[in-house]
């Protein structure tokens, strides 16, 4: 199980999750047997370019001391076809796997797509 540390936007009432990975750049955020989310690794995305700043108290509360410490997801709103499936971009999701602590972060900064399909995003 993985603490959350700072609250999943729409899931605030949960203290706790797992993860399920379903392979390198998709997963499961599982908070109970009914209530589950898809998230998408950043590393998929290679058609966007991401370049923000993560406030230090952020870094603090998922100890996270360097890009080593932690992988970035995002929402993924599953459709038909996949390629049409919508990722926000403006809220990554940071999973410290070596301390178990999770939490979302709501970006300032400008990002080019706030919600963009799939295949704006990846190469599938």
């Amino acid at each position: 199980m993985y603490k959350i540390v700072l609250p999943i936007l729409g899931f605030e009432d949960f203290k706790s999750l797992s993860v399920e990975k379903i392979d390198d750049f998709f997963s499961f955020l599982v908070f109970d047997e009914k209530t589950k989310i898809t998230v998408v690794n950043i590393n998929v995305l290679n058609k966007v370019s991401f370049d923000f700043q993560i406030d230090e108290d952020v870094l603090e509360k998922l100890k996270i001391k360097s890009k080593e410490d932690f992988d970035t997801y995002f929402c993924l709103v599953s459709q038909e076809p996949i390629e049409h499936s919508i990722i926000n971009l403006v809220s990554p999701i940071f999973i410290n796997e070596k301390e178990k602590l999770v939490g979302q972060y709501v970006t300032s900064e400008r990002v080019d797509f706030c919600l963009a399909s799939i295949d704006k995003c990846a190469t599938l």
